[in-house]
């Protein structure tokens, strides 16, 4: 683990890792199960590994205090703050009863217990999670809250199957092991993503909401309920 990042055990189950967004992102993988709670201390522009660097305005970001990295997870621009966002990361290893070979529906245990906590936080809502494949325009899988794909959490009114993106999930596959990145948000701030682009803020982004003040408290108790469900 490089020095830009400092891990401390907050379970038997849980760490919790603070360091720039890069070093998170490049951490090896063990093929050990376990839950990981990531805590970064700049501000970062991430690009899913497959994307160009040219869809950022990287003078505008860095005269902004943000760093422009590449996780190497798919999928796309994920713009991250201290303290506005929880990530949670979870590795499965091959073998492990919740391990399966298919990378769509390996996600869907990890969607379904984050619905478990959200609606303990919130009752008003109904949660479900994506079981379909990522249907969405190029400009839509730019950012990776206006697009939706499987296993990801989507928040629901009542009696409507139509809903908003509150979890996203990417995923890293090595020989021996997945890695679910998890995402929730405070709020989806459509006017920083505008700042920091250079191409348009796809519109899909405006149905992404986050959890507001449950912030925290969410991200605790899907931190212990998915080392739970690995235990």
């Amino acid at each position: 683990m490089s020095d830009a990042a400092n891990v401390h055990r907050t379970d038997s189950n849980v760490r919790r890792i603070d360091g720039d967004v890069a070093t998170l992102h490049h951490r090896p993988i063990a093929a050990l199960a376990g839950v990981e709670v990531l805590a970064i201390t700049r501000a970062a522009v991430v690009l899913g590994s497959t994307q160009a660097q040219d869809i950022v305005n990287v003078d505008r970001a860095n005269d902004q205090g943000f760093d422009v990295v590449r996780r190497r997870s798919g999928g796309g621009i994920v713009i991250l703050q201290p303290h506005d966002h929880v990530w949670i990361d979870v590795t499965v290893p091959r073998g492990h009863p919740l391990w399966h070979d298919d990378v769509e529906r390996a996600t869907w245990w990890v969607g379904e217990v984050w619905c478990d906590v959200l609606q303990q936080a919130d009752v008003m809502h109904s949660w479900r999670v994506h079981r379909n494949k990522l249907a969405a325009s190029a400009l839509e899988r730019s950012v990776c809250f206006a697009a939706v794909g499987p296993g990801e959490v989507l928040r629901c009114e009542s009696g409507s199957e139509a809903g908003r993106k509150v979890v996203g999930i990417s995923q890293r596959r090595i020989k021996d092991a997945a890695r679910f990145q998890c995402t929730l948000f405070r709020s989806i701030d459509i006017a920083l993503h505008e700042s920091l682009l250079a191409v348009a803020v796809p519109a899909t982004l405006r149905d992404a909401c986050g959890v507001g003040d449950a912030l925290d408290d969410v991200g605790h108790r899907a931190a212990i309920a998915l080392a739970t469900k690995l235990s």
